[in-house]
């Protein structure tokens, strides 16, 4: 349910409870036990899309766009979390995905 919602500004805890039927705290005990909030669950999930759109061959957008697109607060928001889960800034990922596919 949350993956089909990755780009509504309303995804929480609650929202995805209510969709549910269950309470916010019945949905989070369910992921505790999967060692992870589903706050944690969903940053990794829009993170893990926005990397998609930072090398797609068809089209791929710009920081600013993928920003807003994945709800980050703000580019910077954004660059430092892609940095910790990837190793490093969004720039530098989708240049070397160029190089490494021959894109310009």
């Amino acid at each position: 349910m949350a993956d089909r919602r990755l780009t509504d500004p309303a995804l929480s805890v609650s929202a995805v409870a209510r969709e549910l039927n269950v309470s916010p705290r019945t949905l989070q005990r369910a992921f505790a036990r999967e060692g992870r909030p589903l706050s944690t669950y969903i940053r990794r999930r829009r993170l893990e899309e926005a990397c998609r759109a930072l090398v797609a061959p068809h089209r791929r957008m710009s920081v600013m766009e993928i920003v807003a697109r994945w709800q980050f607060a703000d580019s910077g928001h954004f660059a430092r979390a892609f940095r910790k889960y990837y190793g490093r800034t969004p720039t530098d990922y989708a240049a070397t995905a160029a190089r490494e596919t021959g894109a310009t």
